[in-house]
C-alpha cells in the first residue's frame, strides 16, 4: 500500500507552460507510459492563474479544499465541491481572481490515451523554452521560413514529447461536471462504523468517485479491488494495522488488488475522499516510453 503525508511534501513548481502563481504538493504517482498513469497532487493557486480555453486527452477529478478555483467565465469550483473534467471536453478560459487549494487527480481516461508524466511535462517545457516563448498558456515560436506558430502550451509540449500530433477522444460530455457532495446520502456498509457515499461513475471503464466516513475504533479489512483506488484523508486519522502507520488529515494512500486482506483501524472519526481508477484490462493504446 503506497502512502504519503502532505505535511512531509514541499510545495514546488511542475512546469511553466501556464501563467500565474500555481504550486504543487505531489502526493502519489502511477507508472509513466502506462494507460492508467496518474498524478495526485494538492494544488495552490495565487489568484492570478490563467489558462486559455483548452481540452485534454486525459481525465481530471478536482476536490476544492479551500477558496474557489475558476474553470470558465463565471464558473468556479468552490470549497467542498468536486469537479470531473472529462477527456476531450473543452473548458476555460480559466482566470482566477481568488486563492484556492485543490486536490487534483489527473489520469489516463477511458479512451486509453494515457497521461504524460510531470517529469516529461517539465523536460518538454524546458526544451521548448529554448525554441520559443510561453505566454498566457500559449506557446509561440518562429519557423525557419519566418512563419509564427501559436499553440496551446500543454498541447505543444505533448507533441514535442511524443513526436506526433496530439489526438483527442470524441467528447462524452458538454462541459465539466460539478458535484455537490452534501446532496448525497450515506449508505451503510458491511463493516460496522463505515458508511459510503457514492457520487458518480463515469465512462466504460468505470471511474468511481465518492466519500467514506468512519467512526473511531472501527476496522476495515481491504477487499479485493477491481482496480487501484486512491484515498485522501479530508479529516480525522486512520491506521494501517499491518505497518502501524497513522494517516492523518491530508494524507493519501493507494490500495491495489494485491492489498487484499490488509486491515485499517480508525483512530479518529474520519472522512475519506476516494477515486477508483478506470480499469484497463483490454485494448490499451501503446504509450511512448519515459525519457
Amino acid at each position: 500500500m503506497q502512502t504519503v503525508h502532505a505535511a512531509d511534501v514541499e510545495w514546488g513548481e511542475v512546469s511553466g507552460h501556464r501563467s500565474g502563481g500555481i504550486d504543487f504538493k505531489r502526493l502519489l504517482q502511477g507508472a509513466p507510459g502506462s494507460p492508467d498513469n496518474f498524478e495526485l497532487s494538492i494544488v495552490r493557486t495565487a489568484g492570478d492563474y490563467f489558462t486559455p480555453r483548452h481540452r485534454h486527452n486525459f481525465d481530471q477529478v478536482r476536490l476544492c479544499l479551500e477558496g474557489a478555483m475558476n474553470y470558465a467565465p463565471g464558473k468556479d469550483l468552490k470549497a467542498g465541491t468536486v469537479g470531473y473534467f472529462p477527456e476531450g471536453t473543452f473548458y476555460g478560459p480559466q482566470s482566477d481572481t481568488s486563492k484556492s487549494i485543490v486536490l487534483l487527480l489527473q489520469m489516463g481516461g477511458s479512451a486509453g490515451y494515457g497521461f504524460m508524466s510531470y517529469q516529461q511535462l517539465n523536460r518538454g517545457y524546458e526544451k521548448l523554452s529554448d525554441l520559443g516563448k510561453f505566454d498566457a498558456g500559449v506557446f509561440t515560436r518562429s519557423t525557419p521560413d519566418g512563419r509564427v506558430t501559436r499553440k496551446d502550451g500543454y498541447e505543444a509540449i505533448w507533441e514535442h514529447v511524443n513526436g506526433r500530433a496530439v489526438e483527442y477522444p470524441p467528447p462524452r460530455y458538454e462541459e465539466p461536471i460539478i458535484i455537490y457532495p452534501d446532496g448525497f446520502g450515506w449508505l451503510a456498509t458491511r463493516d460496522p462504523g463505515f458508511e459510503l457515499k457514492h457520487m458518480a461513475t463515469f465512462g466504460e471503464r468505470a471511474l468511481n468517485i465518492g466519500e467514506i466516513r468512519a467512526a473511531r475504533g472501527s476496522r476495515h479489512k481491504v477487499d479485493r479491488h477491481r482496480a487501484p483506488e486512491l484515498l485522501f484523508v479530508e479529516s480525522g486519522a486512520i491506521r494501517d494495522v499491518t505497518s502501524g502507520e497513522v494517516l492523518d488529515t491530508h494524507s493519501a494512500f493507494r490500495v491495489d488488488p494485491a492489498d487484499t486482506g490488509r486491515e485499517l483501524e480508525v483512530m479518529e472519526d474520519c472522512l475519506l475522499f476516494f477515486v477508483q481508477l478506470p480499469k484497463f484490462d483490454t485494448n490499451p493504446r501503446p504509450r511512448p516510453p519515459e525519457e
